[in-house]
């Protein structure tokens, strides 16, 4: 039905069923979804509008004041007071227009998107009475969405959101040895693991975007569609900073054994990063858009084979692929070259207050501040759970080939490049020892000539210097 031809209830119903759309996980065209919030809200305020037309017509025929003779006025019943909620939409908009409001010197207050209607300084007023200005739900539940969304580490995290008493249970040592199996009415001497219990009191996040009396929105919904991407990605950002800063903090963080640097983009290194990591649940790796492709994506397999699986789904825009099964993920707060990989569901994160949204107008520039304020900390259930990698810097030109093969006499064996930077570079091979061993300068494929070794060297040219790596090829008999 469309939007012109539907009753308030019928308004309302479907603003509902919109709002479970976006909270939910299904697919939506959201332009298409703004577009008839617009006109759903057109239509609200049009059907409100005449609906106070008519009560105020009633009333001056009832009083006589239209036809003459003042007529009776029937009592009845009074209708019940509307109760209103975070999650009412009139309350939603009055809070967005009080957001985008100046107060001048004299105290007069100016909003930027129209006065408050009748109904939503009730709703304001209701909503507020005991509790203040609260965020409403929907604007909330949006900005959440989105700080999750832009902060991949605290999406997978382990949420809570505890007003005191958050700790991290941190893994400390086993006491003793494996599961035994023992007699009946005999005490066990299974595994036990110890753990320190860690107090976290939370940082507290502040950020804040301003709009003064220039700036100006087609409407309610295009207001909010402002205020939540620039509130969020600023929340999103410091969550994320927190939630790093927190991992490499010994105490909090991961283990010094498996914070790595000066690592190699290579099949070696990859597995070795993995055999790190201690804990149940699914391995994540976490890095930026730089460090995946022109790092991660670059690794192959001793087969000459692709570490780095490229999603194709787009399906979740954060996941940018697989490794060993793992699932890459988007993370631009990470540096280039570094890469958290582990298990995020032993990351603990807590939220002390729920996320509080004020404004403040500042009266020499009539620039009005809106900031957000959230009480948030993270902390590391297992030390070895996670690896921090830092990798060789990918804008140095190199090649890998692994440092050693085998081959029998007139059999042949493939030496696969492992990582090359630029990306793509072409790669000639030779052998230092065509007696014992030939290669194809192309394609590396190592001939045994007699028995004995070989170094085959794989070289590549990047403006005008060339750069190696070596393989020793043993030639059995």
């Amino acid at each position: 039905m469309k939007p012109e031809n539907m009753t308030i209830d019928q308004v309302e119903a479907r603003l509902k069923e919109i709002r479970a759309l976006l909270d939910g996980n299904e697919q939506c065209d959201v332009d298409a979804l703004n577009a008839e919030v617009d006109a759903l809200q057109a239509r609200a305020a049009e059907l409100r509008n005449e609906e106070t037309k008519r009560r105020e017509l009633r009333t001056r025929v009832a009083t006589g004041e239209i036809g003459g003779t003042p007529q009776p006025v029937v009592k009845t019943d009074a209708p019940k007071a509307r109760k209103y909620t975070a999650d009412s939409e009139e309350y939603r908009s009055a809070w967005l227009k009080n957001m985008a409001s100046f107060s001048d010197k004299n105290g007069t207050v100016i909003r930027l998107l129209g006065d408050l209607n009748e109904e939503e300084r009730t709703a304001f007023t209701y909503t507020t009475g005991n509790t203040g200005s609260v965020v409403p739900t929907a604007v909330l539940n949006r900005i959440v969405e989105l700080v999750e969304s832009m902060s991949p580490l605290y999406d997978d995290s382990t949420q809570s959101g505890m007003t005191q008493g958050f700790g991290v249970p941190r893994h400390k040592s086993i006491e003793q040895g494996d599961a035994a199996v023992t007699n009946e009415g005999v005490a066990n001497e299974d595994e036990e693991d110890t753990f320190d219990l860690l107090a976290l009191t939370g940082v507290e996040i502040k950020k804040h975007v301003k709009i003064t009396r220039k700036m100006s929105w087609q409407s309610i919904p295009a207001f909010e569609d402002w205020l939540v991407k620039h509130i969020s990605e600023r929340i999103a950002v410091a969550k994320e900073t927190r939630i790093l800063a927190q991992l490499s903090d010994a105490t909090y963080g991961i283990a010094a054994a498996n914070v790595l640097t000066g690592q190699a983009y290579t099949d070696a290194n990859i597995r070795g990063i993995l055999a790190l990591i201690h804990g149940q649940g699914a391995k994540v790796w976490y890095a930026n858009r730089k460090t995946i492709f022109n790092g991660l994506a670059g690794i192959t397999d001793k087969n000459g084979r692709p570490l780095f699986l490229e999603d194709t789904t787009g399906s979740d825009p954060t996941v940018a692929g697989r490794i060993y099964g793992g699932i890459v993920k988007l993370d631009e707060n990470i540096p280039d070259n570094v890469v958290y990989v582990g298990i995020p569901r032993l990351l603990l994160t807590n939220d002390f207050e729920a996320l509080f949204i004020g404004r403040d107008t500042d009266m020499t520039t009539f620039v009005t501040t809106i900031g957000g304020y959230s009480l948030f900390d993270a902390g590391l259930e297992n030390p070895l759970a996670f690896v921090k990698a830092t990798f060789a810097d990918t804008t140095t030109p190199f090649v890998s080939i692994p440092s050693t093969a085998t081959v029998a006499k007139d059999d042949t064996v493939t030496i696969p490049v492992q990582a090359v930077n630029p990306v793509g570079t072409s790669v000639t091979f030779t052998s230092g020892t065509p007696a014992k061993a030939t290669v194809d300068s192309t394609t590396g494929v190592v001939t045994g000539v007699a028995a004995g070794t070989s170094v085959i060297t794989a070289t590549i040219t990047v403006g005008g210097q060339t750069y190696t790596d070596t393989c020793t090829v043993t030639v059995t008999a």
